[in-house]
């Protein structure tokens, strides 16, 4: 993906075919990491406000934007494809960050990713949930998330810090 040459893995269907609320996050996340473009096929009379604040996600809608164009990158897949990483770098300096649980079995559990599986070369970073619209301060080395089974993602803005000398 690029300028001019973008991804399209189809419409979004949040609001049709009975998502639940963590794969309608998921599909917006995906979609905002692949740079794609974000058409709807729903009734738009007819979408919960979860789904509405879901699409028009001004923070994930900046990702998808982003005047880099490029796209995000899986740099993490456990060896039982139970869940993966992703990585897309912004023409700001900054990435986003999508951690994605892809089993559907059992119960919620936290997921550490580092910066080095995320290809962010950084010792820490500022980290920003964008589907909760909350910074979450400063981690060092990793970031660390809870995930619900059955296709459910977090999806973070990473600023690194630059390390002074």
């Amino acid at each position: 993906a690029g300028p001019g040459n973008w991804n399209d893995p189809d419409m979004l269907i949040i609001g049709d075919y009975g998502l639940s609320f963590e794969q309608s996050e998921t599909q917006m996340a995906m979609w905002a990491m692949m740079a794609a473009p974000l058409y709807m096929s729903n009734d738009l009379r007819t979408l919960r406000q979860w789904q509405k604040d879901i699409l028009m996600n001004q923070e994930v809608i900046a990702v998808d934007q982003d005047p880099m164009g490029k796209q995000g990158l899986r740099v993490f897949q456990d060896p039982k494809k139970h869940y993966e990483y992703w990585t897309r770098e912004l023409a700001d300096g900054t990435y986003a960050v999508v951690m994605y649980r892809r089993d559907t079995s059992g119960l919620p559990r936290p997921y550490t990713a580092t910066f080095a599986q995320l290809k962010i070369d950084a010792k820490s970073a500022y980290v920003r949930d964008l589907f909760r619209h909350m910074d979450l301060g400063v981690y060092t080395d990793q970031i660390t998330a809870t995930l619900p089974p059955s296709g459910s993602c977090k999806m973070f803005k990473v600023t690194p810090i630059k390390e002074e000398f």
